[in-house]
């Protein structure tokens, strides 16, 4: 079999034979056994190499579907953004509650984005902060987010909100998608008079198109505070921060 090693460098069959000899007791000159480590040291670099080269692929993959989902979201794309999910995602948007599988969340886009693109209407989600940790097997992720959002219709409503994203990605054939989106709702605000004299409490579950579970956590906007819980410890001191 044609070891990586061999693939990149172009080693001769001889190595594995003289692998054989160590693995057999054989005698070998000092300078061969000395070549075979630096020949099994350099394979176990690339190997880690190769290692963290996936891992940043795979970092930079989930910023590119976390900020795709955000303009298509800005513009009420919904078509565009069912597909970004897994068969059995999650999104949990406030207090809204849970839905479930891609029909359920797209159904859910469609009512809640209905109007994003109508002409005087204003949808903007600015998505920034991003963290994203990809476990060491390559197959899961998870990332937080910032979203700073302008909602609005011309003449009618301006309103101000933000709040945090822990999201959770799944690699499947090869592609990232979204295996759940959870936005926590840290202030919703009319833009006149403002944030300070105006916060609007999180709408609850709709009546029009009912949620499949219940909100996961139940919690209150500003001028309340709830901390959403951080997906990553402390780089520095290894701790989560008290809730």
């Amino acid at each position: 079999m044609t070891t990586p090693i061999r693939r990149r460098f172009g080693l001769p069959a001889g190595t594995a034979a003289l692998l054989g000899l160590l693995a057999g007791g054989g005698a070998l000159a000092q300078d061969d056994a000395d070549r075979l480590e630096r020949l099994t040291a350099l394979e176990a670099r690339l190997a880690s190499l190769e290692q963290e080269i996936r891992l940043l692929e795979d970092t930079k993959a989930i910023k590119r579907l976390q900020r795709a989902y955000g303009y298509y979201l800005d513009e009420g794309l919904t078509d565009e953004i069912a597909p970004l999910f897994a068969a059995d995602a999650t999104v949990e948007i406030g207090q809204s509650g849970v839905y479930v599988g891609r029909d359920s969340i797209a159904a859910y886009y469609r009512h809640v984005l209905e109007d994003a693109a109508a002409p005087g209407h204003l949808n903007n989600h600015l998505i920034i902060q991003g963290i994203v940790n990809v476990a060491e097997d390559g197959a899961t992720a998870k990332g937080r987010w910032r979203a700073l959002m302008q909602l609005g219709e011309h003449g009618e409503s301006a309103i101000w909100g933000d709040g945090p994203y822990e999201n959770e990605y799944v690699k499947e054939d090869g592609v990232w998608k979204f295996s759940k989106v959870h936005w926590y709702g840290t202030v919703i605000a009319p833009y006149d008079p403002g944030w300070h004299k105006a916060p609007m409490p999180l709408p609850g579950p709709s009546e029009e198109l009912p949620p499949d579970r219940p909100p996961t956590e139940v919690y209150q906007s500003y001028p309340s505070a709830h901390l959403p819980p951080y997906h990553y410890d402390n780089p520095v001191s290894g701790r989560q921060p008290p809730r």
